[in-house]
């Protein structure tokens, strides 16, 4: 039977997790007829080989990046639909049924699932979960650029090829310019599927977070740079993000003094202390992103 879902999974050295994955992907209940597309971004590792256990098609991408790995895949998809999940999640048992629902409705090109945190273990997993970092119910409604996380998306197979596909330039938020581009185009909404319940780890170390922080700051400012329109950036704003830079810091450290005076709750202290690590690496993120396109000119 021909496959109506195409599930596209970009993969690099995912082999500690990879097999979770696709064992829950293989157990989906209530799923419309799909196959399984695991594209190896050049791992080193048995990847490939535990995603031909499971049965899925394996495809090699040599160029790195998430974008260019699921651009592999949305060439290779037989199926109407293209749905998107990371080598590093495990999708809920009715996850693929909950995410293709809303294609009934002709109307509906794209569809953001519902993404949870395992239960944190460190603090920086703590602070992904308590943020909402990959909260689709509100990417979704964000203004100026709403859009589906991609690690738990799905599109028309054909609207995405139409739009151009992923901008495999983007090393982040390739997301956001993705969903920019069709909403724009076919003057349409993102759809949420509450139902469509996917699991994720944050990342568990201070450096990793930074790391993923400095990196979302770097695609938020290529997205600046490629539609300034839609941000119309100015000194006003700028002082104002240097206000919410500061004010966060002196939040971080009035939340560690008044955990030491016991004035302030152990947990509310790590968060304000965690969200002034996120804003800083974030900015300074874009801010040496925005150098490198300014002198790239």
């Amino acid at each position: 039977m021909k496959p109506q879902v195409s599930v596209v999974i970009p993969a690099l050295d995912a082999q500690s997790t990879i097999g979770e994955a696709l064992k829950a992907l293989c157990a989906q209940l209530g799923a419309p007829p799909f196959e399984i597309v695991v594209v190896d971004n050049g791992s080193s590792d048995d990847t490939a080989g535990i995603a031909r256990a499971y049965g899925a098609t394996v495809l090699f991408e040599p160029v790195r990046g998430p974008a260019a790995a699921r651009n592999c895949g949305l060439r290779a998809a037989q199926g109407e639909i293209v749905a998107h999940m990371d080598a590093d999640t495990v999708p809920s048992r009715k996850w693929l049924c909950f995410l293709t629902e809303p294609f009934s409705d002709p109307a509906t090109l794209i569809v953001a699932g519902n993404t949870l945190c395992y239960p944190p273990r460190t603090a920086a997993e703590r602070y992904v979960e308590a943020v909402g970092l990959y909260d689709a119910s509100r990417c979704v409604n964000r203004r100026p650029f709403p859009f589906a996380p991609s690690l738990n998306l799905a599109v028309r197979r054909d609207v995405a090829r139409s739009a151009g596909g992923w901008s495999e330039d983007l090393m982040t938020g390739e997301d956001v310019d993705l969903c920019y581009r069709i909403l724009s185009r076919f003057q349409t909404e993102i759809a949420y599927a509450k139902g469509a319940i996917l699991y994720h780890h944050g990342r568990a170390d201070d450096a990793a977070l930074c790391r993923q922080a400095r990196g979302y700051g770097a695609g938020a400012a290529d997205l600046y740079r490629r539609y300034p329109a839609e941000v119309d950036w100015n000194a006003a704003k700028a002082m104002q993000l240097a206000r919410t830079v500061l004010s966060r810091a002196l939040l971080a450290l009035c939340g560690d003094a008044g955990k030491s005076l016991g004035l302030v709750d152990r947990r509310r202290a790590e968060f304000l202390r965690y969200h002034s690590l996120w804003t800083r690496n974030f900015w300074l993120g874009f801010a040496q992103r925005a150098w490198q396109l300014r002198n790239a000119r």
